[in-house]
């Protein structure tokens, strides 16, 4: 019998970094910056450097994430 892997999601992240998902939301799609205090614990989570959390575009920020959630 096969055991389903739970899979990581943009909510779950949010939660986890201990932000709000919609705020979350705002900065994958660019409508607000990442605080330098906000990427640092983003980093402990995903491992994504947070200098890319706070320099980087929102494209290059959702490719990262989405390379996260899906090598879990």
């Amino acid at each position: 019998m096969r055991t389903q892997k739970k899979k990581t999601t943009k909510k779950k992240i949010a939660i986890m970094a201990n932000i709000g998902p919609d705020f979350f939301s705002h900065i994958l799609r660019g409508r607000r910056r990442c605080p330098p205090l906000v990427a640092v614990r983003l980093e402990e989570v995903t491992g994504i450097d947070r200098s890319v959390w706070v320099w980087e575009s929102p494209e290059e920020i959702r490719k990262n994430v989405e390379q996260f959630i899906y090598s879990k």
